[in-house]
């Protein structure tokens, strides 16, 4: 799964990466976070037809809210969504055909098993670009309130499978267009795109409390020496 992650590289200061034509002030404004809790609120890109196809980052609720959910409560069970069971999901199958988004990440942190203990490590991309993560958003009223949420699809884990077994279904450039043009709606597109072998990634270990939201600091995605690592 896809629990933690940290995002502190501006989207404004990526131009040739995302190709943005509109970022929310909630996206500009939102300072570093190196540690993305599950319920916060969290950038994305999607795509929507306003005068012409327009690619924007809006703010989002980590933790998908469909249409029937009956309160909000529910978003923090459904922050990963499975790529395997995603289209046959009620709560993930309108969104995989039609509303789908990129969710942008510096890295992500997964906890490896070791006896009773765990080793947090975090994890980025080899060749040291972004990740973009491949998610799912969906609207939810509130009231009077709408509220955006997203989700972050999963995947079986070829790379790290020692670290855990689960691993974000992660996006190349090159797939960012197909992934989120609102007029493919198809499922079986979705699914293809999703279907692509992640980018090489790679993972070292980190400082053990990284489990606590109040520990949210750039020394978080230190290396720790190895005579601390556990295991």
């Amino acid at each position: 799964m896809c629990g933690r992650y940290a995002t502190f590289t501006r989207l404004d200061e990526q131009p040739g990466l995302f190709d943005l034509d509109f970022l929310t002030e909630g996206v500009l404004e939102r300072p570093a976070n190196y540690n993305v809790a599950p319920t916060t609120s969290v950038p994305i890109i999607v795509e929507r037809y306003d005068e012409g196809l327009k690619r924007e980052a809006h703010l989002a609720h980590w933790g998908l809210l469909p249409p029937w959910a009956k309160d909000k409560s529910f978003a923090a069970k459904m922050i990963n969504a499975r790529s395997e069971t995603i289209a046959e999901k009620r709560s993930f199958a309108p969104s995989l055909k039609k509303r789908r988004c990129i969710v942008p990440a510096d890295g992500y942190y997964e906890w490896k098993k070791v006896g009773s203990r765990k080793q947090p490590y975090y994890i980025t991309r080899a060749d040291g670009e972004p990740l973009a993560f491949a998610g799912l958003y969906s609207w939810w009223k509130d009231g009077e309130e709408w509220i955006l949420s997203t989700t972050i699809i999963t995947r079986a884990a070829e790379q790290l499978a020692d670290i855990h077994e689960r691993v974000p279904s992660i996006l190349d450039q090159e797939d960012f267009s197909d992934w989120l043009d609102p007029l493919a709606e198809g499922p079986d597109h979705a699914l293809e795109i999703l279907s692509h072998p992640n980018p090489e990634l790679k993972a070292i270990p980190v400082r053990h409390d990284i489990g606590k939201v109040g520990v949210n600091t750039p020394e978080n995605i230190v290396e720790i020496p190895a005579d601390e690592v556990i295991g």
